[in-house]
């Protein structure tokens, strides 16, 4: 057998433990060649225009009218059946949504309470019934006073609640007319 010696100047060997790598020189040496936005902003203008003229004179709307005619009969009610379904399910959640907050569920936590709920098997309703005996914390409304102290030493009066302004004040200082 003969053996192929091949003398190449540009390759290095390079012993590593048990594996050799080869590596060429001069592909070390490339660097990278970068563009002025000028010279990119070209280059998209002639593909655009190459892009153009590949389809100039082609109608897109009657191209469209084209590919649905193409289409079969089956494929046509599919696409019907997806979009019933699609729009059944948004009503679904809708509904679920308006369920939920008729059970008096704080609006923060809407979308929360209908993912654990649905989440459960049977009847929306009784699982939402459920799930809020369960998790009264969804429906008590967010009213805590609290108390800080200024610099100066006076105590102040904060109060959170999903009413602010005048009304907070009012029912503040005057908590029996606001009592049902």
């Amino acid at each position: 057998m003969e053996e192929k010696k091949e003398t190449v100047e540009d390759v290095k060997v390079e012993e590593t433990g048990d594996a050799v790598t080869q590596t060429d020189e001069k592909t070390e040496e490339k660097t990278e060649k970068t563009f002025t936005q000028d010279e990119v902003n070209t280059m998209l203008k002639k593909e655009k225009q190459k892009a153009e003229k590949k389809y100039e004179g082609i109608d897109v709307a009657k191209y469209k009218e084209w590919q649905e005619s193409q289409k079969t009969v089956e494929q046509k009610q599919a696409e019907k059946e997806t979009e019933y379904q699609k729009t059944l399910s948004e009503k679904e959640s809708l509904a679920q949504e308006n369920l939920v907050l008729k059970a008096g569920v704080n609006i923060d936590d809407v979308d929360y309470v209908v993912f654990k709920v649905s989440k459960k098997e049977g009847d929306f309703e009784e699982n939402l019934k459920e799930f809020l005996e369960e998790n009264p914390k969804y429906t008590q409304k967010e009213e805590h006073e609290e108390t800080e102290q200024k610099a100066t030493g006076t105590q102040v009066k904060t109060i959170n609640s999903s009413e602010t302004g005048v009304m907070a004040i009012l029912k503040a200082k005057h908590p029996e007319l606001y009592e049902k």
